[in-house]
């Protein structure tokens, strides 16, 4: 059974799918207050880019939910957005258990967003690439568990930010 935060979350991809393909960006999702925010941006979306090519047999959220419906390289942000949400979804309970509490996302850029995770004590933002990929997103759940469990994450710390909270930036990296 999933747990409520996962639930949340793939509720959230969901919407971040739907709405960006209606041409909203999901700019702020909160986990604890069950908050989502989008933003429009007025402006016709990219069509959805599939790394099988085909979209799912079954179309819409059902599809969404019993095949891989993975972003292609060069996917619209909106899309990763939402690829993103749904594999963190899958992994919150993993992430927990290594003492990684997943608290929100952030999108002020429609190219990339921070992740907002607290390592123990220690809250992170994590910058994630959501559009100009070289390569398709994948297994982000999965690949923060690992480089958090692991000590990594400070090997991809940016120089000491403004607002106080450091920054992991993944952007080259996943």
């Amino acid at each position: 059974m999933a747990s409520p935060d996962s639930e949340f979350l793939t509720r959230a991809s969901e919407a971040a799918f739907e709405l960006g393909a209606d041409g909203y960006r999901l700019s702020t999702v909160t986990i604890k207050s069950r908050h989502i925010a989008f933003t429009d941006t007025g402006i016709a979306p990219d069509p959805p880019l599939y790394a099988e090519g085909e979209p799912p047999p079954v179309p819409g959220r059902e599809g969404r939910r019993e095949y891989d419906w993975q972003p292609a390289t060069d996917a619209p942000a909106w899309m990763n957005m939402a690829w993103l949400l749904e594999d963190l979804a899958a992994w919150i309970v993993a992430l927990a258990n290594e003492h990684v509490t997943l608290v929100g996302a952030e999108s002020p850029h429609p190219h990339w967003c921070d992740v907002l995770v607290r390592d123990g004590d220690t809250a992170y933002r994590v910058r994630i690439a959501l559009a100009g990929r070289r390569d398709p997103l994948d297994f982000p759940g999965m690949y923060l568990r690992d480089l958090f469990a692991e000590g990594r994450h400070r090997d991809h710390l940016a120089p000491a930010p403004e607002e106080g909270t450091p920054l992991v930036d993944l952007r080259t990296v996943l």
